[in-house]
């Protein structure tokens, strides 16, 4: 089975999860039957220049899972109508998610169907979150 992760660097099955998935620099694409590892770049291929693109990125892939850390309902929503199951991580480490896979011990993610749901802005507008948010307005990042 093939499933994608989004990772901030490349470190293979040591790689660990990107809190943002629409912002993530790379996903990990990992076949689980043989460990075997291959990047994508978040962007759209044809206007690498543009930013983060996941849907440009991953179009056209063929996956049998999406395990993020969390996403919003709107992205859910889209990768739903992608034809891509969406999982909830259970760590960091993208080894040991591939493992609960494997498994069949993820939780597949569905719509809250609520304004905050999967969103880290708190009310004030502040982050309500503990990750970083310097790379995710302008994905800076490089392609």
């Amino acid at each position: 089975m093939r499933v994608c992760f989004p990772v901030l660097t490349d470190q293979g099955l040591q790689s660990t999860i990107y809190g943002h998935f629409a912002s993530a620099p790379l996903f990990l694409e990992v076949d689980t039957d043989t460990g075997e590892t291959s990047v994508i770049a978040n962007c759209d291929k044809h206007h690498p220049d543009a930013g983060c693109n996941p849907f440009r990125a991953l179009t056209g892939r063929q996956l049998d899972g999406v395990i993020v850390g969390g996403v919003g309902d709107n992205l859910l929503e889209l990768l739903n109508m992608m034809g891509f199951r969406v999982y909830e991580a259970q760590t960091a480490s993208v080894e040991e998610n591939v493992e609960l896979f494997g498994k069949q011990e993820l939780p597949e993610l569905q719509k809250q169907n609520s304004v905050e749901a999967g969103r880290c802005a708190g009310i004030d507008g502040g982050h309500a979150c503990s990750h970083s948010h310097d790379d995710a307005e302008g994905c800076d990042h490089p392609h």
